[in-house]
């Protein structure tokens, strides 16, 4: 599988960030821009994280220029809806085109690494580096047993980068918070997100959907090693049920 990174301007001039201000961090599960109402529409997902001004956005189930989507480049639009960056990491060959996550930021990235993990779907860790930090997203598996092997993959490269930058990971994770893998993660990495209201509604609930309705399966995370420096608020899920199966989640992050 080749390891293509795509990174698209953001069509509209990115915000500045001030270093030590406060900062929000979304993570949404955009379910390839399908709302639960039928229709496809990935500029209104971009729409519902506009709303919360993040600074960063982990983008999770995006499909670029595939059959699904009607040949659409879902992160020129998400880039469009948002005015930020968008930078895209293939997970697998996907009907034409290509399925994977996005990571959404007001600055450009100064340089971008994609982790391959294991999955009967293969997964991947999107990782992006900024001045003072590298802030990434990452879709596990619905097997538990690659979401183990992902994390000890996650954690190997997390303890690398936070011996000189913090590291915050966000996405959809496919565990609850009781869940041995997030006991696995929590060794070295502090969540900051909400724990206690569901993130997951489900659309027709397969067997696997049944598994993880009505649980928290979407975290925000900081690294171990600078979790102290950072004070959360408004850490919540984003009242949105009806633009994707997952509801987005937020917080903010002040230094």
């Amino acid at each position: 599988m080749k390891k293509t990174v795509f990174v698209l301007a953001a069509f509209f001039a990115a915000t500045c960030v001030v270093s030590g201000a406060p900062f929000t961090i979304v993570s949404y599960n955009i379910h390839h821009g399908g709302t639960l109402e039928g229709t496809l529409d990935v500029a209104r997902a971009g729409r519902v994280v506009a709303a919360e001004k993040p600074r960063f956005a982990g983008i999770q189930e995006v499909d670029m220029k595939t059959k699904r989507v009607n040949g659409l480049d879902s992160c020129a639009e998400l880039a469009k809806a948002t005015g930020m960056h968008a930078t895209f990491a293939k997970g697998i060959d996907y009907q034409g085109g290509e399925y994977g996550v996005a990571f959404l930021s007001r600055e450009k990235p100064l340089s971008v690494r994609r982790i391959p993990l294991p999955g009967k779907e293969p997964r991947v860790l999107l990782l992006c580096e900024f001045e003072d930090c590298w802030a990434g997203t990452m879709h596990l598996d619905l097997a538990k047993e690659c979401r183990i092997k992902s994390i000890d993959i996650i954690e190997k490269v997390v303890k690398e980068l936070s011996a000189k930058k913090a590291v915050f990971l966000m996405g959809d994770w496919n565990a609850n918070p009781a869940s041995t893998e997030l006991g696995m993660i929590r060794k070295f990495m502090q969540v900051v997100s909400c724990e206690d209201v569901a993130t997951f509604h489900g659309t027709k609930l397969s067997e696997a959907e049944r598994v993880n309705a009505n649980h928290c399966i979407d975290f925000i995370a900081v690294d171990a090693a600078h979790a102290a420096r950072y004070k959360a608020s408004d850490a919540r899920v984003v009242e949105d049920r009806k633009t994707s199966d997952h509801a987005p989640i937020r917080v903010t992050l002040d230094k």
